[in-house]
């Protein structure tokens, strides 16, 4: 039986700050496990498989990373992606000019307030293919672009739609509790921090007059960080 006493991280080194943010990057872009082999020839790392796999297990071992049973790689856990979020320049990330246009148009296309947000969330749905929701109150809701959740590798189980489908059919209950949290920018929650259910991630920001309002896209937690927050970022630079 392996001893995690030697793998213990009290601060995390360049290395495995490294080998991290390889693993969850790939993660996300493949939605498959990531494992040494992929991460020596792959990423062009120069350290043998061996020291990978040892760091690797070391950040497991301190909650970064899982090991699901069937596969030889890691996928990365809530604290991993915390960990990464906290390293992560997010205001580096740049919304592409078609994709302002588009968000901007879709404002632009209705003088009435909650049809102009209606249109922007459907939007924000084509270009981040995420999940989006909108509430002009902690009580009156509107989201879309659910199918896109559960079209996603991440959501393969029954269970797993039935409980993210029941958190959004909720979301009335929820969320004025969730409310009180978000801030007048785009904040990132993840796990526990949000009431749509612990698989998923969300970047949300209250907006309109006096910050009434909340906008909030709902991603699995391989999701891409930096282009979701710079999305939510420029549509409250438009309104």
């Amino acid at each position: 039986m392996r001893s995690s006493a030697c793998h213990t991280i009290n601060v995390m080194d360049e290395r495995q700050q490294k080998l991290l943010t390889l693993v969850i990057e790939n993660y996300i872009k493949t939605a498959e496990p990531i494992g040494s082999k992929f991460l020596v020839e792959k990423a062009g790392l120069d350290w043998s498989e061996a020291t990978v796999r040892n760091e690797l297990r070391a950040l497991e071992d301190a909650g970064y990373l899982s090991h699901p049973h069937t596969s030889a790689g890691r996928v990365p856990t809530t604290k991993g992606y915390e960990h990464y979020l906290r390293q992560l320049n997010l205001a580096s990330g740049v919304t592409s000019r078609k994709d302002s246009d588009l968000l901007r148009e879709a404002y632009r296309a209705y003088s009435d307030f909650e049809r102009a947000m209606k249109n922007v969330a459907k939007k924000l749905v084509e270009v981040s293919d995420e999940t989006v929701l909108i509430a002009f109150s902690p009580t009156k809701v509107y989201y879309t672009g659910l199918s896109n959740l559960f079209e996603k590798p991440d959501f393969e189980g029954i269970k797993q739609i039935a409980s993210v489908s029941e958190a959004f059919d909720n979301s009335e209950e929820s969320l004025p509790k969730f409310f009180e949290k978000v801030k007048n920018e785009p904040e990132f929650y993840l796990g526990e921090d949000h009431p749509f259910g612990s698989m998923l991630s969300v970047v949300a920001s209250r907006f309109g007059d006096d910050n009434k309002s909340l906008i909030v896209l709902v991603g699995p937690q391989r999701m891409n960080y930096k282009k979701n927050w710079s999305l939510i970022h420029k549509i409250i630079e438009i309104i």
